[in-house]
């Protein structure tokens, strides 16, 4: 077996973005208050290609990307190379009250995946990405009633998130089993590590005789979960190819270890002193995390047109938080991603070479607030830039999207991500023809 020149650098770009994924996570300017419900908030920035296409992937097939959305589509990987990929985004985020603006952004890593054959009907998959992000802050201030505490001011915050590292793997069929040729299984093994931290703090600016108080609740994530996938893909006898995909999520029990700690402090000088712990404790619970089913249909024109359509189902009302249910905010959700390529000229010049691509998504929402179900829905379009000599495509997407409404006292987020993706595909698995 020969190893090209270039894998060394593949390998060195993998290692150094992996080390940066657990140094760093973002720099983070805005907060998020649709994020202080349940997990917080579970529309991360996805791969470019799938997001300049609405999200699309169930029923996507590709030898040149890592679609972790069917585990069943790494099969599509050549059975003699080695596929890497990485992606980076920011997000830039309005937040609009009735009565307030603000503005802020979050940037970092939005996945690192890789896929590769172990034989020329089984593929392996790996990578690591973010699964939720809780990032809110939120305060108020009342005036002293008849006790005479004077003015107090009651503030709540949150911070943390889970991220996911996933080992995958998909068989197909060969020739010789007739129509299941065109079918592939695949299945993900996810390990879930991360935190949800939540506190509130009851405090007194304008009193030095009274202590203010804060309790704080950590919950630290520390599970496995699997996932499943099918796709189905048939030729027609124009050469276009029809396709399906169905992807189910199981529900899982995530075991966490709590921490509860409630105590008194003062500030002097913009500093905190712990004046008294009130009562600490450490216990084991659970998150009950919900399943989701997906299914996409596609249509593709080789090398010239790929158009698909998907719906997410997620069962959010079941979702438990240490024994708490949120069947009053939390909803079962419906998710609807649409999305088309279209490649003018895979043999004309570089600007007909390139892969152009728009998608539109739209979600009935999780949360219900006020009377009111916080919807969301977005655009999208990016680009496929070929780099022939180095086997690499540099994928770029926009994405604009709103969430909720400022009628009912609610929040209106606008939200506008720009994502880059670096796909590479390399020949790694041959024998040399002659020794």
């Amino acid at each position: 077996m020969r190893i090209s020149k270039n894998n060394f650098f593949v390998i060195l770009l993998f290692l150094a973005a992996v080390m940066q994924c657990f140094v760093s996570r973002g720099q983070n300017t805005v907060s998020s208050p649709y994020s202080k419900y349940g997990i917080g908030e579970t529309d991360m920035f996805k791969n470019s290609v799938n997001a300049a296409m609405g999200g699309v992937g169930y029923a996507m097939h590709r030898n040149n990307m890592v679609n972790n959305i069917n585990p069943a589509s790494y099969s599509a990987i050549d059975s003699m190379s080695f596929v890497f990929d990485i992606g980076f985004y920011t997000n830039n985020v309005i937040l609009r009250s009735n009565t307030a603006k603000t503005t802020g952004s979050i940037g970092g890593i939005s996945h690192i995946m890789f896929a590769f054959p172990v034989h020329k009907t089984t593929k392996i998959a790996g990578g690591l990405l973010p699964v939720s992000s809780i990032d809110f802050t939120s305060s108020e201030t009342h005036i002293g009633d008849t006790v005479n505490i004077g003015t107090y001011k009651a503030t709540y915050a949150g911070d943390g998130g889970v991220n996911k590292a996933f080992v995958g793997v998909s068989f197909q069929p060969g020739e010789k089993a007739g129509f299941l040729h065109n079918l592939s299984i695949g299945a993900n093994i996810s390990y879930l590590f991360g935190n949800y931290y939540r506190s509130s703090t009851l405090s007194f600016p304008d009193s030095a005789y009274h202590l203010s108080s804060r309790i704080e609740n950590n919950y630290k994530i520390s599970a496995f979960a699997v996932d499943f996938g099918l796709q189905y893909f048939q030729t027609l006898k124009n050469g276009d190819v029809f396709g399906i995909g169905i992807a189910y999520d199981l529900a899982n029990t995530l075991p966490t270890e709590n921490q509860y700690r409630h105590y008194t402090y003062s500030v002097t000088a913009g500093v905190e002193t712990i004046r008294d712990s009130v009562r600490y404790q450490d216990t084991e619970g659970e998150i009950k995390y919900p399943q989701t089913i997906g299914v996409g249909l596609s249509y593709e024109r080789p090398q010239k047109l790929f158009a698909e359509i998907d719906a997410t189902f997620t069962e959010w009302s079941k979702l438990e938080i240490q024994s708490a249910q949120y069947t009053d905010v939390l909803k079962d959700d419906l998710r609807i991603n649409a999305g088309i390529e279209y490649k003018p000229n895979v043999y004309g010049n570089y600007l007909q070479k390139i892969s152009y691509r728009f998608g539109l998504n739209y979600s009935s929402g999780m949360l219900y607030l006020n009377d009111r179900q916080i919807r969301q829905y977005g655009i999208a379009l990016g680009f496929g830039l070929p780099i022939k000599k180095q086997g690499t495509q540099i994928n770029i997407c926009f994405e604009y999207g709103k969430q909720g409404t400022k009628e009912s006292n609610l929040i209106e987020k606008d939200f506008f991500k720009i994502g880059v993706s670096f796909s590479a595909k390399d020949r790694w698995f041959f024998k040399r023809k002659y020794q």
